[in-house]
């Protein structure tokens, strides 16, 4: 394994080899944030959700910078480069330093609106300095795949859901983040974190950068950075996992960053997370691990030897998206 040299007070890297592909900086709204995404060239689809993002941010007055860049760092895709400017942590604080006046909300590209995101611009209003969705401070995150059917000659989502994982324990005061999507106070404390991030990504480059994020957030330094953390609900990254969570940012995909990576569970004595410090929980699962739901028709049904034995109607809407969501 290569890990390369990375000097903290170079830190942000200069951002090389990139261009805007588009960006809006006149919103009506009069945003306290500005929405930042990246992407790179090397696939037709990724224009298409550049586009796809842009236009809701369009739709709901929101201010945006969309970049292309000429790679991205193996932190974020194995098939990137080692190239520490091309993280996550410093195209965020790139993205500081250009927008000094702005905070961040940092978006994955494969993200939309689908409706004006009031909590953010409520978290960007007040005092708190960073944000993300945080599975150890959700009561119910469990997650619920869809079953895949045929249709039109494409393997699609199907309206049947079932019981995938979950993380049981409980703890408002450490982070197992899905990333895709971030708030920074543009402040020294969210400059500091992103700077300990990215000092964890140069040391762990073949691990996530989420589980790299959880590692240097669990293990801050509160003498020198003081954070105030607010905790996003699913809606604002509602992933295929919830289709019963009305999304404000929708990820109509599910994830896949996460594969045949180098999980980041301990290092020099320090967790990712630390399990000794939370609370196992007790409560039933919000739909039972043993049903299929059935989202048309609101139902649980319960399956033995392939034929349904149960069904239970379900005061229960959902939330359905196919992939390629316009």
């Amino acid at each position: 394994m290569t890990v390369v040299t990375y000097h903290a007070e170079e830190f942000p890297l200069p951002l090389k080899n990139k261009d805007i592909y588009r960006e809006n900086l006149l919103s009506a709204r009069q945003n306290t944030f500005i929405v930042c995404a990246l992407f790179t060239p090397n696939k037709m689809q990724y224009y298409k959700y550049a586009y796809r993002l842009a236009a809701s941010c369009e739709k709901f007055g929101l201010t945006y910078s969309i970049c292309q860049i000429s790679d991205i760092h193996i932190s974020i895709n194995l098939n990137g480069s080692d190239d520490l400017a091309f993280t996550k942590a410093n195209f965020i604080a790139y993205n500081m330093a250009r927008f000094p006046y702005k905070n961040i909300l940092y978006v994955d590209i494969d993200v939309l609106f689908v409706d004006y995101p009031k909590m953010i611009e409520e978290i960007s209003k007040t005092g708190y300095d960073f944000a993300t969705y945080n599975w150890l401070s959700d009561e119910h995150n469990e997650a619920y795949v869809p079953l895949m059917k045929e249709f039109e000659g494409k393997t699609v989502f199907s309206e049947f859901y079932k019981y995938s994982h979950h993380i049981g324990y409980y703890c408002n005061m450490q982070l197992i983040c899905s990333g895709g999507v971030q708030f920074y106070r543009n402040c020294l404390e969210s400059q500091n974190l992103l700077k300990a991030w990215q000092s964890v990504i140069a040391q762990n480059p073949y691990s996530a950068d989420d589980e790299c994020l959880d590692y240097t957030y669990n293990n801050l330094n509160s003498t020198f950075i003081k954070l105030l953390p607010a905790w996003l609900d699913k809606s604002y990254l509602r992933l295929p996992w919830w289709p019963h969570v009305k999304p404000v940012i929708l990820h109509p995909g599910l994830p896949t960053a996460g594969r045949n990576r180098i999980h980041l569970t301990e290092r020099d004595n320090k967790k990712r997370f630390y399990p000794e410090k939370c609370q196992k929980k007790t409560a039933p699962l919000y739909f039972p691990p043993d049903c299929i739901i059935d989202t048309k028709k609101s139902l649980l049904l319960k399956i033995k030897n392939s034929d349904i034995v149960d069904r239970q109607k379900i005061k229960q809407d959902f939330w359905i998206y196919h992939e390629d969501t316009e």
